[in-house]
């Protein structure tokens, strides 16, 4: 599957069937790609939620970002986005990722070595028999990565997916798969020119997101101290996770993402009423940004 350049974040968890359908249907017309929703811990099946989007919408394609591995068996993931694949063809895509421990421990699962566990789970998925019509072609599988050593672990399926994803970011995900393997990253953007008004609703954002350890070790990594996660984090960490200006500054970001190495940016336009885990979408910023 090719993927167009520009998809869109859609947090359906909280709408109805009705509202996220009317959603979906907004953001075909106006010309993203691909429409991306998450999947909590103890929420809604998000197989069921994408079949309902595909079923109501036309063109657009839709992305789970991501599927938790610890909830279900390797073979059920797969079939479950064999069959979307099978019902709409060309129109699914498949992220899996291994979520964060104190989610997966305090529901009752078991979170263990997330790398080992990811990479038999990859394999335990492409040996999985699948008896349904024979499929045009197997969905795309990406695995949401953070550091090195499980983007790499990217190069055994069709691509990676970085997300709170700086540049940077996005450029160590291109060397660690190669040239000829997807990348994806989200990046999000405040369609202001105010820089309180623009980072007071990127700490929103980000304040859920730094204070779990994938997140927060990653940046570290990438030259940002302790420092710069207090008080709701620094200028300098907001502005690197979250675009904000005129539209012309933003698609300078997203162009940034582009010559990082991006193959598709998953666009996270935040209106300022974040709520945690689960931004809202700011419809001023997704016309800006929309393709065409």
């Amino acid at each position: 599957m090719k993927l167009d350049r520009l998809g869109i974040s859609c947090s359906v968890e909280s709408l109805s069937g009705p509202e996220a359908i009317a959603a979906a249907r907004k953001f075909e017309a106006m010309g993203y790609g691909t429409l991306w929703f998450g999947e909590a811990v103890v929420g809604r099946d998000p197989f069921a939620m994408a079949a309902l989007l595909l079923a109501h919408t036309d063109r657009i394609k839709v992305g789970l970002c991501v599927a938790n591995v610890w909830k279900r068996e390797a073979p059920t993931t797969i079939n479950a986005a064999r069959t979307l694949a099978g019902l709409f063809p060309g129109r699914f895509i498949l992220t899996v990722g291994v979520s964060h421990q104190k989610f997966v421990d305090r529901y009752g699962m078991h979170y263990e070595n997330p790398y080992r566990f990811m990479r038999e789970y990859v394999a335990r998925m492409k040996a999985a028999p699948f008896l349904g019509p024979k499929l045009a072609a197997e969905p795309p599988l990406l695995i949401a990565a953070q550091r090195p050593l499980m983007m790499k672990l990217a190069r055994e399926v069709d691509g990676v997916f970085v997300t709170f994803a700086p540049p940077e970011l996005t450029a160590r995900a291109r060397a660690a798969v190669g040239a000829n393997k997807l990348v994806c990253a989200i990046q999000a953007f405040v369609l202001t020119t105010d820089p309180v008004r623009a980072r007071t609703v990127g700490r929103e954002y980000t304040a859920f997101y730094s204070r779990l350890p994938n997140y927060s070790d990653c940046l570290l990594s990438m030259g940002f101290t302790q420092e710069d996660f207090k008080n709701g984090g620094s200028d300098r960490l907001i502005d690197a996770i979250v675009a904000w200006g005129t539209r012309a500054q933003l698609l300078e970001r997203l162009e940034a993402q582009f010559q990082a190495g991006a193959d598709h940016i998953h666009v996270l336009p935040l209106s300022g009423s974040a709520q945690t885990g689960a931004p809202e979408t700011d419809d001023a910023t997704a016309r800006a940004l929309a393709p065409g």
